[in-house]
């Protein structure tokens, strides 16, 4: 990934690496439970995106803009929480 593209995204990625729960593995990478959970494109045609597991397959998500990034961390916050809620529960 290019630098100036890691510039972009460096408010994300510092929100990310807030998360006790997500891993980073690389610069533009975080795991979930071991597992990819999302990571980050710069050579796409729609600029800046995200391949992000919000439900049972991949989302792509334009990261480009403060608001598209935003909306990106709105959406993890939501699945992430459905899963604490969801750890605490009993069977």
């Amino acid at each position: 990934m290019k630098a100036a593209a890691l510039a972009t995204l460096k408010p994300l990625l510092d929100a990310l690496r807030g998360y006790s729960v997500l891993e980073e593995v690389r610069p533009n990478a975080f795991h979930l439970n071991g597992a990819d959970f999302i990571h980050f494109h710069d050579q796409e045609p729609e600029g800046l995106v995200a391949d992000v597991r919000l439900a049972k397959g991949r989302v792509r998500m334009p990261v480009s803009t403060w608001a598209e990034q935003a909306e990106l961390l709105e959406r993890i916050d939501a699945k992430l929480a459905t899963m604490t809620s969801h750890a605490g529960k009993a069977d």
